[in-house]
């Protein structure tokens, strides 16, 4: 393939991601997550190990296209389903230890492409074993998680009744005025006459534009510093992938200790802005310096997404508005991973696109302390409502049943 087809190839996939993600958490709002999550995973485990099979860049395209609609619903359902279990406070330790694997995976990527190049058979290529070795576990785990993977506390058959009591009373009592299981499409359309959305999804796609951008392209920026072979270059990717694990469960455990999200993501964006610019300005000759930033910037780009999801998950009320709001956000954030795929085309050393993730990730800590502001404000405002003006507040945004995270004793999580 060309160098034009190859990054198209990697972008093709959130095309079809960002289409996908909300009315699969709409099905799975309906349905059973148990259900909808393995259906997702067997469909892209098998469309994975099929590229094993793809010759010409078409069939990498359409292969790409459709692991994009199987996987779209994947992260914003498994956001949703662990909002479920788990009241605000306990949310951002949960959703890092998800997230931490997806750096963890990178890592072990690495070595394990690494591994495969060594493999020397006639029957398949390396890149082809790779995609079977990869796609087929996911096959397997999909047809054990149908039945193994509860659907909620309200029916999970390894708690005992008075476990499941307790576990939907203390969601209803963090939830509170906001706490509602019912389902109506006006519901799904309050999410997008709320301003909170909107802000978020520009918070979610610069920060995706600069994750995606590193994550397809780490491998080229890394071995862009020396004159290591392919399979080493990919090798030396697991440092910082690995780096990014840890980065993203420890900050996940810490925004839950002191529940905040803006202040946490701001200061893990000062780490990663910090290995940007030294990656843009350090002497090439410095291999070690630009690969120490190469570390900064992975931790950072990933630790701060676990801090994102579990902000704006937080700050919406309602079961419903919450899967709309999760898959919305997601879906036009993912929009930043087509942004990620084109931005790296300065090879070896990437000056220009260092420089647009460093701006991309720049913008999104503005907004963050935009967004943090903003909402202190609405804080204070609820604060000092009269008991006349209480009641306004819930007819303005539709009665009880459409009020949500909008009601006055709902406090947004900063």
């Amino acid at each position: 393939m060309t160098q034009a087809e190859f990054q198209w190839a990697l972008s093709i996939f959130y095309f079809s991601y960002v289409v996908f993600d909300l009315p699969s958490n709409i099905i799975m709002r309906r349905w059973r997550p148990s259900y909808w999550l393995s259906i997702l995973m067997f469909s892209w485990g098998v469309v994975a190990t099929a590229m094993a099979a793809c010759t010409n860049f078409a069939g990498i395209a359409v292969c790409r296209f459709l692991i994009g609609v199987f996987e779209a619903g994947f992260f914003p359902g498994v956001i949703y389903y662990l909002s479920v279990w788990y009241t605000r406070q306990e949310y951002g330790r949960r959703i890092g230890f998800f997230w931490s694997f997806s750096s963890l995976a990178g890592a072990f990527g690495g070595l394990l492409a690494y591994g495969i190049s060594q493999i020397r058979n006639d029957m398949l290529k390396t890149w082809q074993w790779l995609f079977i070795i990869e796609g087929v576990p996911s096959v397997i785990l999909a047809l054990f998680s149908v039945w193994y993977l509860p659907n909620k506390p309200e029916t999970a058959k390894f708690l005992t009744e008075e476990e499941r009591n307790h576990i939907v009373k203390r969601l209803a009592t963090d939830a509170g005025a906001s706490n509602d299981h019912s389902w109506s499409w006006a519901q799904v359309s309050s999410v997008f006459s709320d301003w909170k959305t909107y802000m978020y999804m520009l918070i979610y796609i610069t920060g995706t534009s600069a994750l995606q951008g590193v994550t397809l392209f780490l491998p080229s920026i890394v071995a862009g510093m020396g004159t290591w072979s392919k399979p080493v270059a990919q090798a030396l990717t697991t440092p910082p992938y690995f780096l990014a694990f840890l980065a993203t469960v420890a900050i996940g455990w810490s925004s839950d200790k002191y529940f905040e999200r803006a202040y946490h993501m701001i200061s893990i964006n000062f780490v990663g802005l910090l290995g940007f610019l030294l990656l843009m300005f350090l002497p090439e000759v410095n291999i070690a310096g630009r690969y120490i930033s190469a570390c900064l910037v992975t931790m950072a780009v990933y630790a701060n997404v676990a801090v994102k999801v579990a902000w704006f998950n937080n700050n919406y009320g309602g079961l419903t508005r919450r899967a709309v709001a999760s898959a919305a956000i997601v879906s036009v954030g993912t929009i930043g991973g087509v942004v990620g795929g084109q931005i790296y085309y300065d090879p070896p050393y990437y000056f220009h696109g260092n420089a647009i993730a460093f701006a991309c990730l720049a913008t999104q800590t503005v907004l963050v302390i935009i967004m943090r502001f903003l909402l202190a404000g609405e804080n204070k405002r609820r604060s000092n409502l009269i008991e006349e003006k209480k009641e306004l507040d819930i007819i303005k945004y539709g009665g009880a049943d459409l009020v949500g995270d909008r009601h006055y004793s709902f406090k947004y999580v900063l």
